[in-house]
């Protein structure tokens, strides 16, 4: 039996020592289908020159200093479109009018955010800013201020945009855009400009739809909105007021070519519950509309606003404004709020408090006085939307004392049964996706109209479809381009992009705002602007790196470089295992870095496109696979 155990464990010695000294080889059976895992990371680092940037963020996130990057003065190449145009719905090259205001010209900055949409201090006010979630500094720290830049570019335009401003001549064709929000004069600017002759029917005293009466004075300015709408009306469009149209084929008797439905959507959702029709209880829209327009509106001393949206914010804060003390039912957390983070902050800062997690079942008149009765609700599982769903907890109903309640759930198009068109399920017109053509030829739909309750920027960029669409009816090319920007230097750059977070938002004094309608929010000096510009990682562009080196010595393969590139240039070599002692005078120079074959450690996407692996003891037992 000794024997028997000594044996064993001299043949197993033996083994050990054969293959102590070789080095692992890491085998791919591509043409076999064997239940392996993939190889996720290595312990060599491989760099990409074509994908580098030179943005500096491994330099900067290396936690032992182990990378040197270095780039050069005048040696750049442009990219792909920077992920924040990308995301921009109306094609807004974000990335390019920061470079114009780090290179010293907002006006210029102004012309590249006019050859995209007819909106730009609009936008620079209010916009919902869906560029800044896809900015590639997100990733680093802070995501730059997209927004706020581009309200210091038209707070100091000089107007050079015109220069370049082209007009075709007329066509002899005639349109009519059925309603003056963001869509409807977005179609009608860009139609004016190919020549044809543009006609807005408003219903209301006042252009602008809900941008002007839906969005409260203190976020945007009276004057803003105004100047915005003159240079469309100087770019030939006829806006009339008061001007209700109940039939389409009317528009077509009256010599009109073609029409666009843009009417917005502005009929509130009720809240659904029993009760819900007292006077008392009011509308979303309809209660931001009359106050809008300088109606009185009088609020008692207690006011509830139902939901989580922009909308409910903004009827919250113009509560406030009018007296009351105002309260915000959400039948989610604040994580999961719609409502921009920005709007809520200025909200609880202005004194709204908020009701998470509960959501109303019945309204109660007793005794002349007005109730809500809400139920408390808990978070289950997700629904279509990506949130978990809440479900009401049983037992837990409570009942609140109010003057008013302000449903600010949702809100729908009302459409005229004289446009004899179809509605989808939620009561917005059906169009084609593409060309936003209803079924009726010569009729388009954009906007609110189409997609429910959107940001303004989606209603912009539906009104650039629709213009480009309507003119191809039209027998024209579609092509709605503009070019006004005069100067495109791209700013040179030495060294990493600038570091630190972005600025605070600068707000009128607290006590004040609670008072006002005046704007609230104050534009950024040069030096602020400057100083946000320069976080900007210039994703739409490529400098040349002269120097990329690793300090193999310091480095212990720890993977945050690779883990915090933004632009997939770094990976985790295949190379499984090191084979030799690394000294600490060993530095690897970018030639060498760049030949070494790639990984898929922390970029899952590229896996599939990786051979098969595992890791065999040496290249013996490669013979000796089944076949």
């Amino acid at each position: 039996m000794a024997n028997y155990f000594g044996g064993g464990i001299a043949r197993g010695m033996a083994i050990t020592l054969k293959t102590f000294f070789r080095r692992p080889v890491t085998v791919g059976y591509p043409e076999e289908k064997l239940t392996l895992s993939r190889r996720e990371r290595g312990h060599v680092l491989a760099w990409s020159e074509k994908d580098c940037t030179g943005c500096y963020t491994c330099e900067r996130n290396c936690p032992h200093g182990c990378l040197t990057v270095k780039t050069a003065v005048n040696c750049r190449k442009w990219a792909p479109a920077a992920p924040c145009s990308q995301r921009c719905p109306a094609g807004v090259d974000a990335a390019r009018y920061i470079r114009a205001i780090i290179a010293g010209y907002p006006g210029e900055a102004v012309a590249v955010v006019r050859e995209r949409i007819p909106f730009p201090a609009v936008c620079a006010y209010i916009c919902a800013h869906p560029c800044e979630n896809a900015c590639t500094r997100g990733d680093i720290d802070e995501a730059i201020s997209i927004r706020m830049l581009k309200r210091y570019a038209v707070d100091n335009d000089n107007g050079i945009w015109k220069m370049n401003v082209k007009k075709a001549p007329p066509s002899g064709k005639r349109v009519a855009v059925i309603g003056a929000g963001p869509a409807g004069l977005t179609t009608a600017y860009y139609l004016a400009r190919k020549g044809h002759a543009v006609t807005v029917f408003e219903a209301l005293p006042v252009a602008g739809g809900m941008v002007k009466v839906g969005i409260p004075d203190y976020r945007l300015p009276k004057e803003i909105l105004k100047n915005d709408i003159q240079e469309i009306v100087s770019a030939g469009v006829e806006i009339k007021l008061d001007s209700p149209v109940t039939s389409v084929s009317f528009l077509f008797e009256q010599g009109f070519n073609a029409v666009l439905v843009a009417i917005g959507a502005h009929q509130a959702q009720a809240l659904g519950v029993p009760g819900d029709d007292d006077p008392r209880v009011l509308g979303g829209v309809s209660f931001l509309r009359e106050v809008s327009l300088g109606q009185e509106v009088k609020l008692g001393e207690r006011v509830a606003v139902i939901g989580g949206g922009n909308t409910a914010m903004d009827c919250a804060r113009t509560a406030v404004r009018l007296g009351s003390q105002v309260s915000v039912i959400y039948r989610r957390t604040r994580a999961e709020m719609p409502a921009a983070p920005e709007e809520v902050e200025e909200a609880v800062d202005e004194g709204v408090e908020f009701d998470f997690l509960a959501a109303p079942t019945r309204v109660i008149v007793q005794d002349g006085k007005l109730l809500l009765e809400n139920i408390k609700m808990r978070l289950g599982a997700e629904d279509a939307s990506g949130r978990r769903r809440p479900e009401p907890v049983p037992g837990s109903e409570y009942t609140v004392e109010l003057d008013n309640i302000i449903a600010a759930i949702s809100q729908t198009p009302i459409v005229p049964e004289g446009f004899a068109l179809p509605l989808d399920k939620w009561g917005c017109v059906s169009v084609d996706k593409a060309t936003l053509a209803t079924s009726v030829p010569g009729v388009y739909a954009a906007g609110d109209t189409v997609l429910g309750p959107a940001t303004v920027i989606e209603g912009i960029a539906q009104g650039r479809t629709a213009a480009s669409s309507i003119d191809v009816f039209l027998g024209g090319d579609g092509d709605i381009t503009e070019k006004l920007a005069v100067v495109n230097e791209t700013p040179d750059r030495e060294g990493a992009p600038l570091t630190g977070v972005r600025p605070a938002r600068t707000m009128i004094d607290h006590h004040s705002r609670r008072e006002t309608f005046e704007g609230v929010e104050v534009g950024w000096t040069k030096e602020e602007a400057l100083s946000e510009a320069g976080r900007c990682l210039r994703c739409d562009l490529r400098y040349q790196v002269t120097q990329y080196q690793l300090d193999g010595g310091k480095c212990i393969y720890c993977g945050l470089c690779v883990e915090s590139c933004p632009f997939n240039a770094l990976y985790m070599g295949t190379d499984y295992e090191r084979w030799s002692y690394r000294y600490e005078e060993q530095v690897l120079q970018k030639e060498d870095l760049s030949q070494r074959s790639r990984s898929a450690y922390a970029h899952p996407e590229l896996e599939k496109d990786l051979p098969v692996q595992t890791l065999m003891s040496d290249g013996k037992s490669r013979g000796k696979r089944k076949k």
